[in-house]
């Protein structure tokens, strides 16, 4: 599996982890929007039922953040029986209302062939919405599909461009790839200078993590 593959399997796996909550009661709560903060929650305590519960209860109120765990929950038969058609359905519904994480999510979907047929060019179309939209991971991996020629014609000047956006908004493995462009003059011209800004702003990203 190479690198993008293996990036997109990291974000279908831990797209639910993705940020840290504070401690919520597990009692009934009245606020939708704490829906899925209380599956998010449950998913890092690995009580998986109820998580699904409550993540199924956030979609049916149109949460489209719960209603993108919820698939990914049934494509990777996390806490539920597995099924793919099932998972597809509430991830597509999301992305097709331009909620960025899930156009995000479908596009890695297609990618990898997640319960249908690997389509490098679905598979550009959601990730490019995604990162039109300035979700950060979906321009790194978007980056790396023109770096690759993959659902796209290879073109490293546009891959520096996601980088860089990417890298702007702290992503770290973006960072790496500015760095590295700017050393070498890849997709932008040859800069020392402002490749050891982006080794400086690597560190301290580091740090923060």
């Amino acid at each position: 599996m190479n690198n993008i593959a293996k990036l997109f399997n990291i974000s279908l796996t831990k797209v639910l982890l993705l940020t840290s909550f504070s401690f919520l009661l597990l009692s009934p709560v009245c606020a939708e929007d704490s829906l899925y903060e209380r599956g998010i929650e449950l998913v890092e305590q690995k009580d998986y039922e109820k998580a699904l519960k409550a993540f199924e209860l956030g979609a049916k109120t149109g949460d489209l953040n719960a209603m993108t765990a919820l698939g990914i929950m049934y494509i990777t038969g996390v806490g539920v029986i597995q099924n793919d058609i099932k998972g597809f359905k509430y991830v597509q519904n999301a992305a097709s209302k331009s909620h960025p994480k899930a156009q995000y999510t479908l596009g890695a979907i297609y990618y990898l062939g997640a319960g249908v047929n690997i389509d490098f060019n679905k598979a550009f179309s959601w990730i490019s919405l995604s990162a039109d939209n300035g979700y950060s991971d979906a321009q790194h991996n978007l980056a790396q599909m023109y770096e690759a020629g993959e659902g796209v014609s290879q073109n490293f000047e546009q891959a520096y461009e996601y980088y860089l956006k990417a890298a702007r908004s702290g992503n770290l493995d973006s960072q790496v790839k500015v760095a590295k462009m700017y050393q070498e003059g890849s997709g932008t011209e040859k800069n020392l200078e402002k490749s050891a800004y982006w080794l400086k702003k690597i560190e301290e990203s580091k740090v923060k993590n």
